[in-house]
């Protein structure tokens, strides 16, 4: 990770980074156990989540609209729009405005998919190539490790002075994102000119992703994932009403999964770095499965706190192996638009599970569900580990679909005479330049 912060700019742009993440883990948590308290409801509580995960449906629409604005002006409006969406809040006093708290999530949730596709871009730009994967490992080693104090704090915060502390709180770290982003400079941030129809541009990202299956499969994986992992949202509150416990409860049980994040997240880099991408993916689908298949059978809430730790390590790893996967296989024109796009086909899973997860949880044991859950994520990771494995695959992760030219690099003078034309003509024995150029640049594109 020296790496990366040996990098001015990137070491700005962390700043900005961990005070939203400071905000979001404070806040995202805080949200359910106030409608927990407001309306006595585990369903209720999940269903929040449910609102901040709707603007995925529409994400690749709103990816368009950030890849229309320079990365950094797009933040630099963007912090303080996502601060003031949640100055309605002030307004909730009781069960009956809970609608007014959904609302807040579903804007906020807006904010949550177009600022990281800016952030996405932005990286590539500050960020050599080869240096995108530490960068990543750094950012969500904070993310996670967040676990550890974000939630458990902001539940502390909530319980000792109410939701409007932590409304305070959140504003303020939306503040110093803000004063960290004046101090970035970066070269090569603007709008490219369009390459194709409108119609084209606008799905561009889908296209993109679709047609390069490296992104695609794993994306699929995370996908039917996310969809099994959505329906704990709600049974989290479940599982701390079996064992008799208060709904800030799960704060704790969240903070016990941030040590293994935490973990997860110092180590995602080297783990990457030493087994590939995919690879990693599939490692940390196996650890999610462990994890559910002990919290089925935990005859204790100690059993609960423990199963939360392999998940919370496979958790980073996951972010940082699909983040660099777009990241060094996207054109940064079109980064915000297949980066939101992969929050589509996350995203709309979730919405799913939550909602339909909201509804079971009162039904159906969440003993039955948790197992559920685990056969669904084996199934996912079997299916992605044989193919990762086949040679076609590993064909295909050594190639680039779309080669990015340098945005710093000139344009080649039209008029300019080719080199074949100046050059004469060499022996047929002898390596073309081109081709050893080729080999190399396929060479340099392994993860």
């Amino acid at each position: 990770m020296k790496t990366a912060f040996a990098i001015p700019a990137f070491r700005r742009l962390f700043v900005a980074l961990a005070a939203t993440m400071v905000a979001d883990s404070v806040l995202m948590l805080t949200f359910g156990i106030w409608v927990k308290s407001l309306t006595g409801s585990s369903g209720a509580a999940g269903l929040t989540l449910f609102w901040v995960a709707v603007p995925s449906a529409v994400a690749p629409a709103l990816g368009w609209v950030v890849d229309q604005f320079p990365r950094r002006a797009f933040l630099l409006a963007g912090y303080p729009l996502a601060a003031m969406s949640l100055l309605p809040l002030a307004l909730v006093h009781g069960p009956d405005r809970v609608w007014i708290i959904y609302t807040v999530a579903c804007a906020y949730g807006v904010a949550l998919v177009m600022l990281p596709g800016a952030v996405t871009g932005l990286l590539k730009l500050i960020v050599p190539e080869e240096t995108l994967v530490h960068a990543n490992a750094s950012t969500s080693s904070f993310r996670e490790g967040m676990r550890l104090f974000g939630p458990l704090g902001g539940a502390t915060l909530y319980a000792a002075f109410g939701m409007d502390a932590v409304v305070i709180l959140v504003l303020c770290a939306y503040a110093v994102a803000v004063v960290a982003m004046l101090t970035l400079r970066v070269e090569g941030d603007a709008v490219q000119p369009p390459e194709m129809h409108w119609r084209m541009e606008f799905v561009a990202g889908l296209a993109h992703v679709h047609r390069d299956k490296v992104l695609w499969y794993p994306l699929l994986g995370i996908a039917g994932t996310i969809f099994a992992f959505g329906f704990i949202e709600s049974l989290i509150y479940a599982i701390a009403d079996a064992f008799g416990k208060p709904p800030t409860f799960v704060a704790v049980i969240v903070t016990v999964q941030g040590v293994g994040a935490l973990a997860g997240g110092l180590t995602s880099g080297m783990i990457i770095t030493r087994i590939g991408h995919i690879p990693a993916i599939v490692m940390s689908l196996f650890l999610f499965v462990i994890s559910l298949a002990m919290m089925a059978a935990a005859p204790n809430i100690l059993v609960i706190l423990a199963g939360a730790i392999p998940v919370g390590f496979g958790l980073p790893v996951l972010v940082v192996s699909i983040n660099t996967l777009i990241q060094v296989r996207t054109p940064n024109r079109l980064m915000a638009r297949v980066s939101t796009t992969s929050d589509a086909l996350v995203g709309i899973p979730q919405i799913i599970a939550l909602a339909v997860g909201a509804g079971l949880v009162s039904i159906v044991p969440f003993r039955f569900m948790l197992t559920g859950m685990a056969l669904i994520m084996l199934a996912i990771a079997v299916l992605l580990g044989l193919w990762a494995c086949r040679p076609a695959t590993h064909t295909l992760i050594a190639t680039k679909l779309t080669p990015e030219k340098s945005p710093t690099a000139p344009e080649k003078s039209p008029t300019a005479p080719e080199k074949s034309q100046i050059t004469p003509e060499k022996s047929p024995t002898a390596p073309e330049k081109s081709q050893i150029t080729s080999e190399k640049r396929v060479v340099s594109t392994e993860p």
